[in-house]
């Protein structure tokens, strides 16, 4: 009898066993980069895909992660800058079931519903460079948008400072409906009233990814405002018509610009004095670890409590990939460093 009640035991734990096995993820057997894996395809998908900022910064990401993971990466979306046309392709590319897909969220709030749609048709989906926080992405890995904004006011302040400016008044150009640039926005008058409230945002104006517009609209902000002394860009686009307009203006040196990237050439603004500081997002940072995520979520390779993943999503749900500040104390080094980039 005693036997028998050791064999049901022993035949209660195997099968306990087996069970827990099941509710493992299934992906550990397999290392990564694997040859069997190599077919499975994760799509980077973005309004102007082919920004010289995205080809400079965003593709050696990609291909790093690639090359490292030995899977198929492919860049899809309009070349343009065109909403439509980019919902359509996040629903024509998810419709393909890949084994994942990276929207560039911060172009427009609407992309939030196409992600969903991704999601439920079970097609792994993360979102980087603009989140879109109300939407079933299963994670966020880009710029904390709000801390730039900060730091370009603290960096305002500090030039105005040394400038021997006690009050000023500033501008600045982004997308003014999108939610990552509300919030930078937002960062930046928190960080000008903290340590220089006597410099005031006196205008936000639109961007539209246009160098024309971000210029025609930089020269009715100094038309409109003949006291203005800063001016803050947001976006790609913005420093290079914002330094069109000052220097139109005969207003270099007199207005404190900082700006985001606008590629490598545009560096040399800081060297002849139109610029005083850009911030380089670090797109490497984060479309590699954009890849590694969706490839660790549609492999199963780690599960919270042994759920199955589409129940509980077991990836970060944030990641702020940083951001390097380039001024003219670090300029030399950094056009040095990205040389290849051209």
């Amino acid at each position: 009898m005693r036997r028998m009640a050791f064999c049901a035991v022993a035949l209660l734990t195997i099968a306990a066993g087996a069970s827990a096995r099941a509710d493992s993820p299934t992906g550990l057997d397999v290392p990564f980069g694997d040859p069997s894996r190599a077919d499975q395809e994760y799509v980077w998908i973005s309004n102007a895909s082919n920004l010289p900022l995205f080809v400079e910064r965003v593709y050696p990401g990609l291909e790093s992660a690639r090359k490292a993971l030995n899977v198929k990466v492919r860049i899809s979306g309009p070349t343009s800058v065109d909403l439509a046309a980019f919902i359509t392709t996040v629903d024509a590319e998810c419709t393909k079931n890949p084994a994942g897909v990276i929207v560039v969220g911060g172009w427009d709030d609407a992309l939030a519903s196409e992600v969903d749609k991704c999601i439920d048709k079970q097609v792994p989906t993360v979102v980087t460079d603009g989140d879109l926080p109300m939407s079933k992405r299963l994670t966020y890995l880009g710029t904390n948008w709000y801390n730039l904004g900060y730091q370009h006011g603290q960096y305002q302040c500090r030039y105005h400072a040394e400038a021997g400016l006690k009050t000023g008044e500033i501008g600045t150009i982004s997308f003014l409906a999108a939610g990552s640039f509300i919030a930078a926005r937002q960062g930046l008058r928190d960080a000008l009233a903290k340590e220089c409230p006597d410099v005031k945002v006196v205008a936000d104006e639109e961007s539209g990814t246009n160098v024309e517009q971000v210029a025609a609209n930089t020269a009715a902000i100094i038309q409109g405002h003949p006291n203005l002394t800063g001016m803050v860009g947001f976006d790609s686009e913005a420093g290079p018509g914002i330094v069109r307009a000052v220097t139109e203006a005969g207003k270099v040196g007199q207005i404190i610009v900082t700006s985001n990237e606008a590629g490598r050439d545009f560096m040399n603004s800081i060297k002849d004095g139109t610029v005083k500081m850009i911030n380089m997002e670090k797109y490497e940072t984060m479309d590699f670890f954009a890849v590694l995520y969706l490839y660790t979520f549609h492999n199963d390779i780690i599960r919270n409590l042994g759920m199955d993943h589409w129940l509980q999503n077991p990836l970060p749900a944030l990641g702020d990939s940083g951001l390097i500040f380039v001024t003219k104390d670090n300029v030399d080094t950094i056009l040095a460093a990205t040389a290849g980039a051209q």
